[in-house]
């Protein structure tokens, strides 16, 4: 049952919906943005390397795949920093429809730079993806936009940059060791480049919401295990649209659990137009 794509999928929806929602318990209580983030990156990539040994131990030989997994952390680094401030400000059950705008820029470097078909499927999609987006911001006879809301989109840029450079790369390591690196690489650099003083971030862990900040690092790397797991058991284009199913069950999670009771109706419709946009692209 462990080797199957169903119970990896359903794994991976219950966990990554309790990360999302622990991590904006984390954020409510956090003093420095920057610290916060470098902790849970480095807590969730160590808690991931316990898994290491009931994995084939195999890492690649030729030294542009290192190559190419340094420069996709750099994003990774830039993607979950700028994504700390913006689930900070944003409602958990909004960033989770807005985290979708990664798929809509992957396929964009696909078409521009990987010199991939212009497909109307994805185009469609595409569009689908982009319009619960604005349906979800739309308030009121206009658009709400604020800076979370842009720093989401740039998190999400930089997250697709970093998978555009990524893909295939965790085939040729020890997963739970490719999902460590790809977690613990990212809180080194975040702490060089904003040079964050280690008081900080054991202040954050002291003074932070320690229940919500070591659930998200159970939670972080364990998802995105779980996600390559069920690729690696099944077919991409049943997994991928089955994983954007978290985007709602996200949203009745943060109605229950985080009481974000506004414009459910809205969210709703939002994030069902989102799979719908998804599940065209992988179809």
């Amino acid at each position: 049952m462990l080797d199957t794509w169903w119970f990896n999928l359903i794994a991976y929806l219950i966990v990554v919906v309790i990360f999302s929602q622990s991590y904006k318990i984390a954020t409510k209580s956090c003093k420095k943005d920057g610290a916060l983030t470098i902790l849970l990156q480095f807590l969730s990539g160590a808690l991931t390397l316990v898994l290491a040994p009931f994995y084939a131990f195999q890492f690649p030989s030729e030294p542009t795949v290192y190559i190419f997994l340094a420069l996709a952390c750099i994003f990774y680094a830039a993607s979950d920093r700028i994504n700390t401030t913006a689930r900070r400000g944003l409602e958990s059950s909004v960033f989770s429809i807005l985290e979708q705008l990664s798929t809509v820029f992957v396929i964009t470097w696909g078409i521009l730079f990987f010199k991939e078909a212009l497909v109307l499927k994805k185009i469609l999609g595409a569009l689908l993806i982009i319009a619960g987006n604005v349906f979800v911001i739309y308030r009121k006879g206009k658009f709400k936009l604020n800076k979370y809301i842009i720093l989401s989109i740039l998190g999400n840029l930089a997250m697709s940059i970093g998978m555009s450079i990524d893909v295939g790369i965790s085939d040729h390591f020890n997963v739970p060791i490719y999902v460590a690196i790809t977690l613990i690489v990212p809180s080194l650099i975040l702490l060089i480049a904003e040079r964050v003083n280690p008081k900080d971030i054991i202040k954050e862990f002291k003074h932070g919401n320690k229940w919500a900040i070591m659930m998200v690092g159970l939670t972080w790397g364990t998802g995105m295990l779980l996600r390559l797991r069920a690729y690696q058991f099944g077919d991409i284009t049943t997994i991928a649209p089955l994983c954007a199913i978290k985007t709602i069950l996200n949203v009745f999670a943060a109605y229950f659990f985080l009481k974000e009771r506004d414009s459910l109706p809205k969210k709703i419709i939002a994030a069902i137009i989102v799979i719908l946009g998804i599940i065209i692209i992988k179809i």
